[in-house]
Order: structure tokens, then sequence, then C-alpha cells
């Protein structure tokens, strides 16, 4: 069962209410995810991305998990996912519906993390460069194709075939690209 502690106060009291609803109905609940980590975020993403995941998983920084707003929770028989889906909505809170049936959060909570991963993405240079160096050391160290295309969360389909035809190549441009030094326009 996943810790629930890391959840903000308001989602951990709510999320508790909807396992007694689940438990009283004579389902069986259980937690699957709670707050994530940035690495575990990243973990995740990379599973996602090579074909390892039964549900979809935003990119690290852009998920509400990471800023303790959303669960994964799943109901037996499976079947009722959807009844208990739409009793979260009831109780004013949002679900992933049929695209991600185990994903719950507070109102407005994936909006929120898209507007922080997208503040966070104009970082300073050296976070920048220092996310960028720990993906490529990965990458090269052996990992993943699913490495190397976390980098580049937001590429299109011909995008990430350029990427993966050449990569070498692919990293030096995105790097250069990512350089912003104080005083100098890109």
């Amino acid at each position: 069962m996943a810790s629930l502690s890391g959840l903000v106060d308001e989602l951990r009291d709510a999320a508790w209410e909807l396992d007694a609803a689940v438990a009283q109905s004579g389902l069986v609940g259980k937690f699957t995810s709670g707050y994530r980590s940035r690495s575990q975020q990243t973990r995740l993403y990379r599973a996602y991305l090579a074909g390892n995941t039964a549900f979809p998983v935003a990119a690290p920084g852009f998920s509400a998990h990471e800023y303790g707003e959303a669960f994964d929770y799943v109901v037996a028989p499976y079947k009722y996912q959807a009844d208990v889906g739409q009793y979260w909505v009831s109780m004013g809170g949002e679900w992933g519906g049929a695209g991600d049936m185990v994903h719950f959060e507070l109102p407005g909570a994936s909006a929120r993390a898209k507007q922080r991963g997208e503040a966070a993405q104009g970082e300073s240079f050296g976070a920048t460069v220092a996310g960028g160096i720990t993906t490529a050391i990965d990458f090269y160290g052996g990992s993943s194709i699913a490495a190397l295309l976390s980098m580049f969360p937001s590429l299109s389909k011909n995008q990430a075939l350029e990427l993966l035809s050449q990569p070498y190549e692919s990293f030096q441009k995105w790097l250069i690209s990512s350089i912003s030094l104080p005083g100098f326009k890109k």
C-alpha cells in the first residue's frame, strides 16, 4: 500500500474518506501511488516511454503527484473502478476517467502541475545544464532509448525519429540551445 503522508492535508483526508466509503460498500480499495519525488516520477516516466506501464505518466515536473495533489487508487473488483471515480467527482475531486482510471486528484491539480512544470523549464542555466548532464550520463551509461527521449518530453513523432537516428548530433543541438548566459540573447 502506498503511503499518503506526502499528500497535502486536504487531499489526504479526502482520500481516506474515499477509502472508507469503498470499504463500506463491500469493495476492496488499494492506494497504489501517492506523493512522488522527482526521481520517482522520472523513473516512472521512463518506464512509460518504454511501454512498460499500463497507465499514462506525466513528464517529470508536470505531475500532480510531485506536488502532493494526486494519488492512484484501484478497487476490486475492477469493474467498479469507474463508479468509484464518479463517487470521487461527487466528493468534489477530479478523476482521470477512461484515459487514466486509477488517477484521483484535487480540483485543478493537473493544471497547476503543468504551470509549475512550464515555469521550471525556465530554470537557471546551472540547473538546466545539470539536469541535461544527468540524463545524458544515464543515456550514455547504457540506460535506454527512453532516457534519451525523456530529455525532450515535448517532441513530435518526426522529431523523436530524428533524435533516434542521430542521437549524438541531436544532443549537441539541444545542449547548445539550452545554454543561456546572462547578458547574451539566444
